[in-house]
């Protein structure tokens, strides 16, 4: 049921009322009620307007189970959980039910239809009909026993829903769906006992819930619904998932507050007492009179054409003169609402008078001839064709609105109103003929307006004659519908047989003497469920009755045929939109109908009468027996251990009578107590008005009224010293009238900033840019606040700077217990202080601040592991052991990750390659504008009519849709949206749609030809003209065949900047996963301490498991919500990253190891059922634990702040597992070294995209300028204020800005940083350095940091726009977190003598805020070190796999190792066994010989295996590794192992280190296996390639050539190697090496 239009007007004239929450911003709810058709709906027939759509049951039942589980997941509901369907209707509502569905079959047959004329080729597969969700067809009878298994499984195995009462009411029990949940509520609400602050939330999409809500008069109602998008055409070709819909809470307790407002003027003009709940009464009943599903609207009155101001101002007009109000309570007060009814008639005479002069002036507008000119169909050439018309023309007159009244020259005018009558035969009723003078005006207006209603009752009704007992008839029947409404709304069912019997209503001057009718309503009985079908269904549809009634719709002699035409007409009386058209059908007779349907009875089968039958409502409790095994319908598996008690409950337990119904406001509400998350208007002064203020409410600016509300200024301007004393760390309540609890960081009036450091009130001086900053955040508030919400703030002086609060959880206190505290977000945000509230009563929400241990850790609950070793694994509690001091001894499930580095490493292989539309047009032979065109949208139609006609006619897109501009969408795999320096936005193609459109060019080259003509003239071609031949119809059809069976057609849409991986990796992915799905966890016992443990935490709010988190594509992650789709402990790995405009609001793709019941299917078949969307307070992502070098020193299991006491674990150590992994044959080893790529990809500027990846998510360098970043740059006052800042960079470009240090780019105005590791950047962004400043020193020095978001930093260098190298702190290697420079040199761990350049024992470097991680300087190990030299390498680009001349020199400055043997220590050179220095401080000259890349790799690898325990240890038992870059420091330092045997001259299979790569000038020649993979193109382009390098880079030329001349004996022939000068093989490395050990094998 519902009230069209209603739910916009509503928010749109009270702004406030509507909300768009997250999950983690739903309040705190008692009840939730869903009204589950709506639902049913949704999930079962999206995609109405697409004929070739088709569902399976089995996907029906899945998604509407799925959507369930996120609307509990969403609100959790506390006391009860009520699912309604819609059951048996009164009559009242069957005849609405019978129009639409008759409706909906027509519009379904046509679309086919359509789409047949277009060539289409349908399914073979049957669709489906959605009038089958009508109660007593078999499908719902199958749906009915899906809902009671979902039920008793979700009780059964789902904690959350343990919690609660869960009642179920299905289809066999009588009555709608939303008014069986008010029955419920009415019979609660009157019984002892019952809690007035008890907290509401109903689902549906009816609009008219919000009337049943305000029926309640209960305080904390809100309504669930999903966002409306008005405007625009419903995409109908992809579905979005519930976790992708947008939600909107709708407050009842603000619409109570708003309503007070509407009518605020009553409050001392009625001469009885003003009651807020007697006016919310009247405005229930006034909303009746612009229709809904049980009567229609009054004539003239249209909700978008102001109906309801026009009937609240009539309201305020009449009520003052009255005794009392017109609803008491749902019963009508018939005198009151006659004179309502008489001054509201007013409003339809002056409608009519201005309607009527518009007819008038039309009619003067005629010819000499006498004929007037009408608008006729375009010609088709731009020009408008006239028709003209006689006035004289009977049709016209009767035909016309108000009819052809007007006065002429000769003729009085009441002579021509009897003229008429006597042409018509008609003998009007003395009430159409006025007793006045005929010749007045007011009599002709009179005359006029009786004739147009005549001519309403005789054409809309059907009556031949309207007189005095025709129009009483009209009024009574329709004050008896209000009233029946009112019963049926507050005191439930009054009569199942009566229903207003017209499809009209009457004129409302019509609706009088009513004042003492007798309102008597027999109760009578519901229909039985096949009554109904019988008496809704159309003849379309008959294949959902039993056979047996099947010929009562289609034989010609059945008693009633004629209540089942084939064709009908509608009637938009007034409206819009054809949804909102008058189904013009018969009304079904009931006495007919049961007598045709006695003979039928008895041919029913014994499953069909089970279906004819009424049933109880179910109420569902768990219970801790076992009530045996429940057996499953169809598609799914049954319930083991049921514990699901059930408890039956009739109809008619719950009904109540009028008498005995609780009305109105509970006697013990508190409204002086806020409750969190329902808004209000109270604790700001403030004053309202309304007027037209285009507000945006919605995707448009409202273009009615709205109530605006106008904050009080402040007598005068607080001091802001004293505003500081009062605020500064103190919690108050931000965001009025939506309150949200927050606490205060900062304020400032925009000359002063006062600012809460370390516990101490710090003052800033604003100036600058900041001051700036302060104006801007100012005016975005204050336009905030209009634009959206509807409030004047006034004059905003300062500005309150808070932390909005994110969850709660409980944290071990020093008294042993856990404690409840508030989580406040990371973000600070700015508020006006005038609407800044503090000092409430809040409601106590009933949370226990304080558990013990054993309290939170029960005995077997969940954990997961937030410290080493093990993090992310899920465990179970055993016991609270009191002998180790409150540690918690719990079994943790350590499984075997899978190894996705050989898909990392073929990633760039794997991954989609993007490019500009200019070079994918040259690849295909088109022109750019074509190919921009045909990946959008082109429109074909068929031959007949004119370009305008077919404008509103189906058309068929011939484009291929890859692009959506106004949804800011792209295709997956094939488009992709980039954002330019210049802020240009660009599509780029993959090779996929390069394929697609080829292959569109081989089967349809006839459209190619056609469009490269003509595309630049017109949007619309006809087919016909496209297909030149007799046949295009044929080709039609093939072309829309292809076009839906293409694969880009199924592809996925999504945000423009979504991070994702492809079908292909995703595929890789799971090959990986399964590898290792068969090998069996293990059970690990440990002991931890409760600080390290993490417990699913209904009240987590946003806020993550782990704070120093961040994801990136192929981490590893695993579910730690209860009550989710996904279960709880299920891995899954990060394939996708969806955008948001905030952190908290992220949502990833993530990958699950397993299928389960509501898995997605995101990226191809491989990933069926796999898939889910979570935000980041629903996992723990395990890889962090693996990277993180902080998890392992400030995560130490089972030891306190500063402890270093170690887990007790029943497992082997880490390193162990380390070192079986190694020796592990089948473990996955790093690719052959012969198979290097090229280094062509370390050349790339760092302002070019790279599509090969996935698409960036950060931010933009875009120019930086005061004009651009006024509105964003904050001056930073202390360097304190950020963790780090940090600058990006690359290896190619190490050597210039170590001896030059950073400067401003041409162009920009600044230098752009990070205040956190950038991590996850991808594109020119894919750091290979992280370049950490000093920012103390340089802002000691004058420099200046601005601060834009949380996303970047921006500085302004010195006075030259340069960042000198004094001011770097440190820089590390982006992949193995190694420090490769550092400032200040570390001391020796174990002598106290520093140590050699570049050395810095940095083991753990923080991460910062944002997507930064933690960073370790730990030297790699054994095998680690072969893939940390390889997981650099595999940055080169794979297109080119010859090794180019200048490989060496770019692999020496790639791994970074320094030849500088002086500064250096022996025991501090990669790898061990170093011999010690002579006295001379000199070590003994090595030994040369030449080796491959392999053999270096090989040596690497060696190491480990021959020499691992002699390696020289730190200080934390890891060996020290130190590299000092230097683009023309290219060498490599070797070690020099001990005396072995060893065969001279062999590469040495023990520990090295490689001290110095030359460059051969001999390119090597390709393999012959590798030619025949390689294509003409690639190989006739490597040395252009490697030219156009040369030609690039200079600087890497003339710092090759520069070491050389400063280290000629480099070329010449080393010690220790006979004189005798020959080249191995080709492009063979030379390397020095220590002297051999050994045999070489």
């Amino acid at each position: 049921m519902g009230v069209p239009k209603f739910n916009r007007w509503i928010s749109e004239r009270y702004p406030c009322l509507s909300e768009v929450v997250k999950e983690y911003q739903i309040p705190d709810f008692d009840n939730l009620y869903l009204d589950m058709n709506g639902i049913i709906h949704v999930c079962s027939h999206p995609n109405d307007n697409d004929p070739h759509f088709r569902i399976t049951e089995e996907k029906m039942f899945k998604d509407i189970f799925h959507y369930i589980e996120v609307l509990f997941r969403l609100i959790q509901p506390r006391e009860v959980f009520f699912m309604a369907v819609d059951g048996v209707a009164p009559r009242a509502k069957m005849n609405q039910q019978r129009g639409r569905r008759f409706r909906s079959a027509r519009e379904a047959v046509d679309a086919e239809k359509k789409a047949q004329e277009r060539g289409e080729v349908l399914p073979s597969a049957e669709r489906f009909d959605s009038n089958c969700i009508t109660p007593g067809t078999e499908f719902m009878a199958r749906l009915d026993a899906q809902l009671q298994y979902f039920v008793t499984r979700k009780i059964s195995q789902d904690r959350l829903w343990q919690k609660c009462k869960v009642i179920y009411s299905g289809h066999q029990t009588p009555g709608e769906g939303e008014h069986k949940i008010m029955e419920y509520i009415r019979f609660t609400k009157s019984q002892n006992g019952y809690n007035p602050s008890t907290r509401h939330c109903i689902y549906g999409l009816d609009a008219d819930l919000i009337i049943l809500g305000l029926t309640t008069h209960e305080p904390h109602f809100s309504l669930l619904r999903e966002e409306v998008r008005f405007g625009g055409k419903k995409d109908s070709r992809h579905t979005s998932a519930p976790e992708a819909t947008t939600f909107h809470l709708l407050h009842l307790s603000l619409m109570r507050e708003y309503i007070n407002y509407e009518f605020w003027d009553l409050h001392h003009a009625l001469p009885f007492s003003y009651d807020l709940e007697n006016i919310i009464d009247d405005w229930v009943l006034m909303g009746f009179l612009v229709g809904n599903d049980f009567i229609p609207h009054l004539p003239n009155l249209h909700i978008n054409k102001e109906a309801l101001p026009i009937l609240y101002q009539t309201y305020k007009d009449i009520l003052p003169t009255m005794d009392g109000y017109l609803n008491d309570g749902g019963t009508l007060h018939l005198g009151r609402f006659e004179k309502f009814m008489a001054k509201l008639a007013e409003f339809e005479l002056e409608q009519f008078h201005e309607q009527n002069a518009d007819l008038k002036y039309f009619q003067s507008k005629r010819l000499e001839n006498g004929k007037a000119f009408k608008a006729n169909k375009s010609s088709g050439n731009g020009e408008i064709e006239l028709e003209s018309f006689s006035s004289d023309n009977d049709t016209f007159l009767l035909d016309a609105p108000f009819g052809d009244l007007e006065e002429d020259e000769d003729d009085d005018g009441l002579e021509d109103l009897c003229r008429i009558y006597d042409r018509l035969d008609y003998r009007p009723n003395p009430i159409f003929v006025a007793e006045q003078d005929s010749d007045t005006e007011e009599t002709i207006f009179n005359a006029e307006f009786c004739q147009h209603k005549r001519e309403y009752y005789m054409s809309k009704m059907n009556f031949r004659y309207v007189n005095s007992d025709v129009l009483h008839e009209q009024a009574t029947s329709y004050v008896r519908g209000i009233q029946w409404i009112l019963n049926y709304y507050y005191n439930g069912i009054c009569s199942w047989s009566w229903y207003y019997p017209h499809h009209y209503s009457p004129y409302i001057s019509d609706i009088k003497d009513f004042a003492n009718m007798q309102m008597n309503f027999e109760m009578g009985t519901p229909f039985m469920p096949f009554e109904q079908l019988l008496s809704v269904l159309p003849p379309l549809s008959k294949n959902l009755l039993p056979y047996a009634y099947q010929g009562l719709m289609i034989k010609e002699d059945s008693p009633l045929k004629e209540f089942y035409p084939e064709s009908f007409h509608t009637d938009l009386n007034g409206k819009q939109q054809d949804w909102e058209a008058v189904v013009l059908i018969p009304f079904i007779d009931e006495a007919r109908l049961l007598e045709a349907m006695k003979p039928c009875n008895e041919r029913l089968t014994k499953e069909e009468k089970s279906r004819n039958a009424f049933g109880p409502t179910r109420i569902y409790t768990y219970t801790s027996d076992n009530l045996g095994e429940f057996k499953a319908p169809k598609y799914f598996l049954p319930v083991g251990i049921n514990h699901a008690a059930v408890q039956f409950v009739r109809r008619e337990e719950w009904e109540l009578k009028p008498e005995k119904i609780y009305k109105g406001l509970c006697k013990d509400v508190k409204f002086d107590t806020y409750f969190a998350g329902f808004p209000t208007l109270k604790h700001i002064n403030h004053k309202f008005h309304i007027a037209k203020e285009e507000v945006r409410v919605f995707q448009h600016n409202s273009r009615g009224e709205n109530l605006i509300l106008d904050v009080t200024e402040l007598e005068e301007d607080p001091d802001l010293k004293d505003v500081a004393n009062k605020l500064l760390g103190k919690v108050v309540f931000v965001s009025w009238p939506h309150l949200l609890e927050a606490k205060v960081e900062a304020v400032s009036d925009g000359k002063e900033r006062y600012v809460l450091t370390r516990g101490e009130v710090q003052t800033h001086e604003v100036k600058g840019y900041a001051k700036e900053a302060f104006f801007q955040s100012r005016n975005n508030v204050i336009s905030q606040y209009h634009d959206r919400w509807g409030v004047e703030v006034g004059k905003t002086s300062i500005l309150v700077y808070a932390a909005p609060i994110a969850g709660r959880k409980y944290v071990p206190n020093p008294c042993g217990k856990m404690s409840l505290e508030k989580e406040w977000s990371k973000e600070v945000q700015p508020y006006a202080y005038q609407t800044v509230v503090k000092d409430i009563a809040v409601h106590d929400p009933g949370y226990k601040q304080l558990l013990t241990a054993q309290e939170y850790f029960p005995q077997r609950s969940k954990v997961f592991m937030l410290g080493q070793p093990h993090y992310g694994c899920m465990g179970e509690v055993i016991e609270i052991d009191p002998s180790h001091k409150g540690r918690i001894r719990v079994a943790m499930t350590v499984a075997l990750e899978p190894n996705f580095d050989v898909v990392k490493q073929r990633q760039n292989q794997l991954v989609e390659k993007y490019m500009t539309g200019y070079i994918a047009a040259q690849r295909i032979g088109l022109s750019s504008h074509l190919l921009a065109r045909l990946t959008g949208t082109v429109y074909l139609v068929p031959p007949s009519g004119t370009l305008s006609e077919n404008e509103t006619r189906a058309k068929l897109n011939i484009g291929l849709n890859l692009k959506d501009n106004k949804r800011n969408e792209e295709v997956a795999g094939y488009s992709r949206k980039t954002q330019e320096l210049n802020e240009k936005s660009i599509w780029l193609y993959s090779d996929q749609t390069v394929e697609t459109l080829v292959e569109y060019q081989k089967k349809f080259p006839e459209i190619f030809l056609h469009l490269a003509v003509n595309i630049g003239q017109k949007d619309i071609f006809f087919q016909d003209e496209v297909f030149a031949r007799e046949d295009y119809k044929e080709r039609v059809a093939e072309l829309t065949d292809w076009l839906k069976n293409s694969d880009f057609a199924k592809a996925q849409r999504q945000p423009c900047g979504t991070q994702a991986l492809g079908e292909a990796i995703v595929s890789r992915l799971v090959e990986e996963v399964d590898k290792v799905s068969s090998v069996r966890a293990k059970i690990v016992k440990m002991q931890v301490r409760p600080h390290l443990l993490f417990k699913p935490n209904p009240l987590q709010g946003s806020t993550p498991p782990d704070h120093t988190v961040s994801y990136k594509m192929f981490d590893r992650v695993i579910n730690v919500r209860e009550c989710f789709s996904v279960p709880l402990g299920a891995k899954g790995t990060v394939i996708g990253i969806q955008p948001a405009k905030k952190e908290a609001d992220v949502y990833y793709d993530i990958l699950f190891d397993e299928a389960f019941p509501g898995g997605l299917t995101l990226r191809g078949p491989s990933s069926a059922q796999r898939c889910y969307r979570l935000h980041w307070a629903t996992m723990i992502n395990i890889s962090h634990g693996d990277r993180s070098p902080s998890v392992n020193n400030n995560h130490r299991v089972g030891s306190g702040p500063g402890s270093t006491q170690q887990v007790h674990a029943s497992s082997h150590s880490s390193q162990l597992q380390k070192a079986s992994k190694l020796n592990d044959p089948s473990s996955v080893q790093p690719p052959d070294p012969n198979q290097l790529p090229s280094p062509s990809g370390l050349y790339k500027s760092t302002h070019n995209h790279n599509h090969s990846g996935v698409s960036n998510g950060d931010i933009a360098m875009k120019k930086q300028s005061p004009r651009n970043h006024q509105d964003k740059l904050v001056l930073m006052q202390y360097a304190d204020e950020v963790e780090s800042v940090v600058y990006g960079s690359y290896y190619a470009s190490w050597s210039k800005i170590m001896h030059q240090g950073l400067w401003k780019t041409s162009g920009y105005n600044f230098i752009p940083c990070y205040p956190f590791v950038p991590r996850d950047m991808t594109g020119p962004k894919a750091y290979q350095l992280y370049i950490f400043l000093d920012v103390r020193k340089a802002m000691s020095d004058g420099m200046k940091f601005f601060k834009v978001g949380n996303r970047q930093i921006l500085c302004s260098g010195d006075r030259l726009g340069h960042i000198s190298p004094k001011y770097f702190m440190k820089v590390l290697d982006s992949e193995t977190g190694l420090v490769i420079f550092s400032s200040r040199p570390a001391m020796d761990s174990e002598s106290g003598v520093r140590s050699g350049r570049g050395q810095e024992d940095h083991r753990c470097v923080p991460g910062g805020h944002g997507r930064g991680r933690a960073m370790s300087s730990q030297q790699p190990q054994g095998l680690q070190l072969y893939q940390n030299i390889w997981s650099q390498v595999q940055r080169i680009d794979p297109d080119h796999t010859d090794l180019l001349p200048m490989q060496s020199q770019v692999l020496s400055q790639l791994l970074n190792i320094s030849n500088d043997n002086a500064a250096v220590p022996s025991h501090q050179v990669m790898g061990g066994g170093l011999p010690s220095k002579s006295a001379s401080g000199k070590a003994s000259a090595p030994s040369r010989m030449e080796v491959s890349v392999q053999d270096i790799f090989k040596g690497a690898v060696g190491q480990n295996q021959v020499q691992g325990s002699h390696r020289p240890q730190g200080a934390l038992g890891q060996t020290d590794f130190m590299t000092v870059p230097g683009a023309s420091q290219q060498s490599h330092k070797l070690a020099q192992p001990g005396p072995h045997n060893q065969k001279a001259g062999s590469p040495s299979k023990s520990a090295f280190v490689p001290t110095q790569v030359i460059r051969n000038q001999t390119p090597r020649k390709p393999r012959s296996d590798h030619l025949s993979n390689l294509n003409v193109k690639q190989d006739s382009s490597t040395n252009s390639n490697y030219n156009q390098q040369q030609q690039q880079h200079p600087s890497q030329q003339s710092q090759y050539q520069h070491h050389q001349q400063q280290h000629p004996q480099q070329n010449n022939k080393p010690d220790g190697v006979s004189g005798k000068q020959k080249r191995q093989a080709r492009n063979r490395l030379a390397v020095k090496f220590d002297l051999p050990l050994g045999k070489n094998e």
